[in-house]
């Protein structure tokens, strides 16, 4: 169609008579005529008032968005029918009566579609679902071992999709790219902190939405597995839990050794080439060991790290390759690639190395992968004492001054080699007080899961007010160890000496 009869025939489609309803959906099709959700919403109001002439042609406006969903194509030419009685041809007569007769089951559909078209009502969704969304829910056990990076336990052919952000934008591209294969793909989702500057991975990734094929890809149906999104009963999503879990923990063990394996970078000059270079005995402990499954994925991240080297380098030497990169990047990331199809090597979404940071009003410690809070401990301060500022990790010890019970507890790590230090404590009572010298004190369950997870040169930044608030009273007390299940710790075996008896640790405790 001719560009020119195309506004026309919109022009003419805006003077026919106006539903009562969807006014405001109306006026955003008007301004976004190229925005093809919004299109199929008023679509489907306009078909469950009987109008179907004008749902025709917000169908077909629609193109593959209406496709995705009715798996049916549909073409419309020439002018618009008068009346909005006129039967709608291109749909076969048992399809269009069956529609108006269960009009009633598309209203779920049309309340997120609603969210999906309208960008304020989408930040106001967004919202609700990370009120919702943070709360407790149970996880498993025990981490099932996997052999290969696309096979998960759980519901046949589940397709894991992590959104960092607008959900409404990747169930577009879920629905889109969905293909003939069968069986569900679920968009999940962290919740957004109070001031919106982090995605509290700490509080748990839970599953929103999910789109099920049937059928060889020819029928597509939603369920809803929060009930902020639909007012509507949310969907058992039990059976999801352990798939999340184990993806999650997947990323875990990937971004913390990708960090560990940076740091030997920035320590030796070079790339480790075997995993146990990164459990060297004391002072080279970057990790106290590795999982038989990084030690599996070790390979495939050091060949993914060179190669982001090499990208790198080559990007150097002129503009046209960086401009190659960065598209190649931006279309990786707009085509709908499930999460649980990455190699296990992948740490994706925790693209950055993780890092620490430590707010003194609220007494928290975060550590922090780019703007995801992978956990957050509550510590023990020594108010005016410590020190603001970036640091790094400059020494990793256990048992400091040879004991676990000491002053420093279990765990040391120190700070820029300066007498302050991250460490426990054999007094717990003044976790989330002001009573040290100045070091930062922990639990024993949370220095140890932070001790297996960061390495030296990870960076450390003390500061005021700079993590959210987001306790049932503007408070935080931090989630601590596991993700608040201090038996779901992040583990590592111990395969190196990382203690350092002869000396005599003087931290200001």
């Amino acid at each position: 169609m001719k560009n020119k009869n195309h506004h026309d025939q919109l022009e003419r489609f805006f003077q026919h008579n106006p539903i009562e309803d969807p006014q405001y959906l109306k006026k955003y099709v008007k301004e976004h005529p190229d925005h093809k959700m919004a299109w199929y919403l008023l679509g489907r109001e306009y078909a469950a008032q009987g109008k179907e002439g004008k749902a025709a042609y917000c169908f077909a406006q629609s193109g593959e968005i209406y496709e995705a969903f009715e798996r049916q194509k549909i073409t419309i030419e020439g002018p618009l029918p008068s009346y909005p009685t006129v039967t709608l041809k291109d749909l076969s007569e048992p399809a269009s009566k069956s529609r108006m007769k269960g009009a009633g089951k598309w209203m779920p559909l049309l309340v997120i579609l609603l969210l999906l078209a309208v960008p304020a009502a989408i930040d106001s969704a967004n919202q609700k679902v990370s009120d919702g969304v943070g709360k407790a829910r149970p996880y498993a056990s025990s981490t099932p071992t996997v052999q290969t990076p696309v096979k998960q336990e759980g519901p046949a052919g589940t397709k894991l999709y992590f959104s960092e952000g607008d959900w409404g934008e990747k169930l577009q591209q879920v629905l889109t790219s969905s293909g003939s294969g069968t069986g569900e793909s679920v968009i999940m989702q962290a919740p957004r902190s109070a001031d919106g500057k982090w995605t509290e991975w700490n509080k748990s990734v839970n599953p929103l939405l999910g789109v099920t094929t049937e059928g060889g890809g020819s029928s597509a149906a939603l369920k809803y597995y929060q009930s902020q999104i639909c007012s509507c009963q949310a969907a058992d999503s039990s059976a999801l839990v352990p798939v999340i879990d184990q993806w999650m923990r997947e990323r875990e063990r990937a971004i913390v050794l990708q960090s560990a394996m940076e740091a030997y970078q920035q320590k030796t000059g070079s790339m480790p080439e075997k995993p146990d270079q990164l459990a060297r005995p004391y002072p080279d402990n970057l990790l106290p060991g590795l999982t038989a499954e990084m030690q599996e994925l070790f390979p495939q991240a050091l060949s993914t790290l060179k190669a982001e080297i090499a990208k790198a380098d080559q990007s150097q030497q002129g503009t046209k390759q960086f401009e190659e990169i960065a598209q190649s990047q931006q279309e990786g990331k707009e085509n709908a690639v499930p999460s649980s199809s990455q190699p296990m090597a992948s740490t994706d979404p925790l693209r950055e190395p993780l890092r620490i940071v430590i707010d003194t009003e609220k007494h928290l410690l975060a550590l922090i992968s780019g703007d995801m809070i992978i956990r957050s401990y509550p510590v023990g301060l020594g108010g005016e004492k410590t020190p603001l500022g970036d640091f790094i990790i400059s020494e990793k010890v256990r048992n400091p001054n040879g004991k676990s019970n000491g002053e420093f507890g279990s765990r040391g790590m120190t700070l820029s080699d300066t007498l302050y230090a991250i460490h426990g404590t054999n007094k717990p009572s003044s976790i989330g007080k002001d009573e040290s010298h100045g070091c930062v004190r922990m639990q024993q369950a949370d220095i140890e899961e932070l001790y297996n997870m960061v390495t030296h040169q990870t960076k450390v930044t003390i500061g005021k007010g700079i993590l959210p608030q987001s306790g049932p009273d503007g408070g935080d007390l931090g989630s601590g160890a596991g993700r608040g299940m201090p038996e779901q710790s992040f583990v590592l075996p111990l395969q190196t000496n990382d203690s350092n008896p002869g000396k005599k640790y003087k931290w200001l405790d």
